[in-house]
């Protein structure tokens, strides 16, 4: 919002989704961030959305800058995720849609649970003799980044 220089109505019109060439998508479950500096620019930025769109939200700047980093790891990072397992797939001639089931699930699962109680998995259980046993399967780019999620998760709401 600041990045806009005039000194006319200004707002912000910001849909949270990630968008791929190719891929249809259904506006009715994109969230719309809104953000104006008075109140008739607002309802006009609403009105805008609302015509294509029912997911509103008022967000400001700082919300959006903090909105943007979690969708980041929500999505880029997890997709990230998908790219390693599909990586170890590959490599050991395992079809990685046999992990598609498990990702949808996990997916739908924070739908009624929040993400920490949905957190299953060895660094959950503290299960050291599987951790150490995936190390051992794992190249030294994927050992550093199941380390570091691993201890993520073990220390969840404490400092790393």
């Amino acid at each position: 919002m600041h990045a806009l220089q005039n000194s006319g109505p200004k707002g912000v019109f910001y849909l949270l989704q990630s968008f791929s060439k190719d891929k249809e998508v259904n506006f009715n479950e994109i969230p719309f961030c809104l953000e104006a500096e008075n109140k008739e620019d607002l309802q006009l930025l609403e009105t805008l959305a609302k015509s294509i769109g029912k997911n509103i939200y008022h967000i400001n700047s700082e919300q959006r800058k903090q909105l943007h980093v979690a969708a980041v790891f929500v999505n880029n990072f997890t997709n990230h995720m998908y790219k390693i397992g599909a990586d170890i797939c590959n490599e050991h001639r395992v079809p990685f849609e046999v992990l598609q089931p498990l990702i949808q699930e996990t997916a739908q699962k924070i739908i009624t649970l929040s993400p920490e109680a949905a957190q299953t998995g060895p660094a959950k259980r503290n299960d050291q003799k599987t951790i150490q046993e995936h190390l051992a399967l794992l190249n030294t780019e994927q050992k550093e980044i199941y380390k570091l999620i691993t201890k993520s998760i073990q220390n969840h709401g404490k400092e790393l």
